[in-house]
């Protein structure tokens, strides 16, 4: 490979060849180890699957970005990384995007195609559509290893997704039964939790009157849904509601129905709520149903599949529920029976899927008994076996956990694993089986038909921690995959799946894993059936005003957009930079455009570097990657920048450890930008003297210039990989050495104790960069001309004083002074600037804009006034004194001491302007 660097840095045009490089060479294959050992340092994740209809968005950007740095760090560090990855077949949305197709290319819908017609077309449009998200997860490199792919309805999951129903059913934890569910009338299933989001929207109240069967008077009572008073078996009133007791045990005759239902007192009702007293309807309210179960009334269905009123014989059947709920209230206010309708706020729920509104219905649905799962899941929990950061959502899944309701697992689909339950036409008994029974296993009869119903999704990928590993039920001996890997070691995951996913996992990992023997044939303890160690819960990406992404907002920011702008390894870093635990990201371009001309800071750093590799090798000079042992006759600045990768590395490596993203990416950034480009590169330009005689400190400085790039390339590989995987292999042919491996995501992350630490080193950088800032600033204000040198006179300590004129080289190339005099006193005026540590003044004569200095003095008092009103109202809060720590205290007192001393130095410095 050629080690010449294109001027420009264009990262389209190495981010593809790189992406492609990564998944050709297998780069981020695990190996499964013989006979499952279980690798000693490892770090195993899952991939949080896609939907297989899906695009990539911020969300999975995000946590995309989060699992790639940690896997490629871990990975660095000599651990055996596995990422694995895969797609979830998202029954309902696949079904709808087929569904779709067909209907715009004007032939025949699903039920007139038949059930194994339509699956096979689902298949089709898998094959050729399916892969759009892992294509792109491709090309932004990420180090999964594809090898592993896995699909939730590929032949082994699918066994397994099978066995596992099959288990739970022998088990007596499967039953089927008629209960309310969310019921999405365009789809026709029920819908879980997940699928459904609630609006804020303007209804209204409807208040009916309903008359005592025995014509003593009436009840009113309040609702929202009058439609649904067709179903209506009862009235409840709370039993301490005192305005209702001489009704109780009374009929009321239902209007426009004319049926008799009773008056109940139920807990539920809410006497604070419209007029205290609320119908019961419990085929189409789970609350409702929960009525009628305790007081032991029908559950009447008037809806059917579609949300049609079902009520043949009536004025209403066939008419759509909200058409319904025109013509109830016409017929209300026409019998009189209308007391009032009043405007009304409430959350109405909708599909996700759809956007309809979702209708509570009564249905035949499959359910697992869930708390003997719950219980084992709420243990590993508070043992310490699974840990959640942030730590708040340790709570936030206990209560969940604890208060949890049967899961209903089934769904009115044809897109997904088939119910492998079969039913019986004579004695109506259930037959569930691992392959296709002949006849009903109660009966011998052979009219039996298998169940229309699908499993939810969530019980498919609830399974993915064991059956991504090869688990397909046959718990004599694990597989050598999930020997070596499981548990996983982390999840990280967004807040929104905490319950529907996570907490599914987490009860399945326990329920099914603990009857899986360990490698060695002893059995496995709950802390071995956890599905991951730790889950690391992410926050929302929002808009750069901090709103939440939304299409009908208008601001869903696409990242494949973003990325052919910017660069993938731009936007990568932008969401790196603001990722920590709790906090949300609002994602700006303008961050991303900054962090796009990072990248070309460094690319520009790469060719300086080459550039003097390739001076040096024209006289004869070899370059090495190394640096010597003992650094205490090398320059100041190579000590330094020395120094400053031992507590870089330490510090990326704290934070990532701790899910820090931000406080890692920045640390990399401020040295690599701050450091390494704007000071270290400038500094050893005094040191490379390609003219001169080959000497000890050209070669030494070269060595560690390059040693300390290629370093920083490491420290920055798991945030950019594809700029830092062309800039090393470069680097690499630049000095002319054989690659030490395939890529740079294969080498060793640097750790601190790589480079010698040296306060003293980094201490005297620090004064010298205060001294240089300092005077270009002052240059500048006095209007030095750039290319002009001007004495300095300095008033500090020896030691500052003696390190200024030991680096008079340094100072005369970053700050152009021409010679360091030390002065006993102050230095004020128009010419002087005071810090903490020392006064400097340039030498020159050139006529200062008074007024413009007055101006500057005084907002420099100003700017002092206020630090010492702050600082000394909390010195003399005693409240403050007496909790804040010593160290505290005595930070503030030396605080007020230097605002004292530079507010003197200034006040000096405006008593000797020339008056106006």
């Amino acid at each position: 490979m050629s080690s010449e660097l294109p001027k420009a840095y264009e990262p389209s045009l190495i981010e593809e060849k790189w992406a492609k490089f990564w998944v050709e060479q297998g780069l981020f294959h695990v190996p499964t180890p013989e006979d499952g050992a279980r690798p000693t340092e490892r770090f195993v994740q899952l991939l949080p699957p896609p939907n297989v209809t899906g695009r990539l968005h911020m969300g999975h950007m995000l946590n995309q970005t989060e699992m790639d740095i940690l896997t490629r760090w871990h990975r660095m560090l000599g651990e055996t990384a596995l990422w694995i990855p895969g797609t979830d077949h998202a029954g309902i949305a696949t079904q709808m995007m087929v569904e779709r197709q067909l209907a715009a290319e004007g032939g025949p819908g699903r039920t007139e195609m038949g059930r194994e017609a339509f699956v096979e077309r689902v298949w089709c449009w898998k094959k050729q559509y399916g892969g759009a998200i892992t294509e792109q997860m491709r090309r932004l490199g990420a180090s999964v290893d594809w090898s592993r792919e896995y699909f939730t309805m590929d032949d082994r999951l699918s066994r397994a997704v099978r066995e596992a129903f099959i288990r739970l059913w022998e088990q007596g934890l499967i039953y089927r039964g008629a209960y309310i569910v969310n019921w999405d009338p365009v789809l026709a299933t029920a819908v879980s939790d997940l699928e459904v989001v609630h609006e804020e929207r303007a209804g209204k109240l409807y208040h009916i009157r309903y008359p005592l069967a025995d014509g003593s008077g009436s009840i009113t009572i309040a609702t929202t849904r009058p439609e649904t008073m067709l179903g209506d078996v009862a009235v409840a009133v709370n039993p301490s509601d005192e305005r209702y007791h001489k009704y109780l045990g009374k009929t009321l005759i239902l209007p426009l129905v004319g049926r008799e239902i009773p008056v109940v007192a139920d807990e539920w009702a809410n006497p604070e709520f419209g007029t205290g007293a609320v119908k019961v309807t419990p085929a189409h309210d789970p609350n409702d149903f929960a009525i009628g179960l305790r007081h032991n009334l029908p559950q009447l269905s008037i809806m059917d599949e579609h949300a049609k009123i079902k009520l043949p014989g009536t004025p209403y059947d066939g008419l759509d529920r909200f058409v319904a709920r025109e013509r109830v209230v016409e017929d209300l206010r026409a019998s009189g029976a209308l007391v009032d309708i009043k405007e009304h706020q409430h959350a109405i729920a909708l599909s996700q899927r759809t956007g309809e509104v979702i209708e509570p219905r009564l249905s035949m649905q499959w359910f697992i008994k869930i708390q003997p799962l719950a219980d084992k899941a709420i243990e590993a929990v508070d043992k310490g076996y699974i840990r959640f950061t942030p730590e708040n959502y340790k709570k936030t899944y206990d209560e969940w956990m604890r208060n949890i309701h049967d899961w209903c697992i089934s769904r009115q689909l044809w897109w997904g694993h088939r119910i492998p339950a079969w039913h019986c036409g004579k004695c109506s008994g259930i037959t569930v089986a691992r392959e296709t029974p002949a006849a009903c296993e109660y009966c011998d009869s052979t009219e039996i038909t298998q169940e229309t119903d699908v499993l939810d999704t969530w019980f498919s990928s609830g399974l993915l921690p064991f059956t991504s590993l090869g688990w397909d039920g046959d718990n004599s001996k694990p597989t050598d995959d999930l020997a070596a890997f499981y548990p996983t070691d982390l999840l990280v995951t967004g807040f929104d799946i905490l319950f529907f996913w996570v907490a599914r996992m987490i009860m399945l990992g326990c329920h099914f894993m603990l009857d899986v023997p360990m490698p060695d044939g002893s059995p496995r303890s709950l802390a071995e059936s956890v599905p991951f160690r730790e889950v690391y819960i992410h926050g929302l990406v929002r808009d750069a005003e901090r709103q939440k992404m939304s299409k009908t907002k208008g601001n869903v920011i696409d990242p494949i957009e973003v990325i052919t702008k910017y660069g993938t390894d731009a936007v990568r870093f932008t969401l790196a930079s603001q990722a920590s635990p709790g906090t949300d990201i609002a994602f700006s371009e303008a961050r991303t455009e900054g962090y796009r001309a990072f990248a070309n800071k460094i690319w520009n750093a790469a060719r300086f570097v080459q550039m003097q590799i390739d001076r040096a090798g024209e006289v004869g000079y070899k370059v090495g990657l190394s640096l010597p042992k003992d650094l205490s006759s090398t320059p100041l600045e190579t000590r330094w920048i020395v120094a400053r990768l031992h507590t870089v590395a330490e510090d990326i490596a704290t934070a990532l450890a701790s899910y820090r993203f931000d406080e890692a990416a920045n640390a990399v950034y401020q040295f690599f930008w701050g450091e390494f480009c704007d000071w270290y590169v400038e500094l050893v330009k005094l040191r490379l003297d390609f003219n001169a005689p080959k000497n000890d400190t050209t070669q030494l400085t070269l060595n560690a210039l390059v040693s300390v790039f290629e370093a920083a390339l490491r420290l920055l590989s798991p945030f950019m990989p594809f700029l830092t995987e062309e800039l090393w292999h470069a680097l690499y042919a630049a000095i002319g050495q054989e690659l030490p491996t395939k890529s740079i995501a294969l080498t060793r992350f640097p750790l601190a104790t790589d480079f010698a630490g040296n306060d003293t080193s980094v201490a005297a950088m620090q004064t010298l960069q205060e001294l240089i800032v300092t005077v270009r600033a002052l240059r500048k204000d006095l209007g030095v001309p750039e290319k002009e040198s001007a004495p300095i006179r300095l008033h500090s300590s020896e030691a500052i004083a003696r390190l200024s004129q030991e680096n008079a080289d340094m100072l005369s190339r970053l700050a152009r002074v021409s010679g360091v005099e030390v002065a006993d006193e102050a230095q004020t005026g128009i010419n002087a600037r005071s810090t903490p540590n020392f006064d400097v003044a340039v030498i020159y004569e050139r006529q200062i804009d008074v007024v413009a200095e007055r101006e500057r003095l005084n907002k420099e008092l100003a700017k002092y006034d206020k630090g010492l009103l702050g600082a000394e109202k909390q010195l003399n809060n005693p409240g403050f004194v007496a909790k804040a720590p010593a160290h505290i205290i005595e930070g503030l007192k030396k605080q007020i001491a230097e605002l004292r001393a530079l507010r003197k130095k200034a006040q000096d410095g405006l008593d000797s302007l020339p008056p106006h």
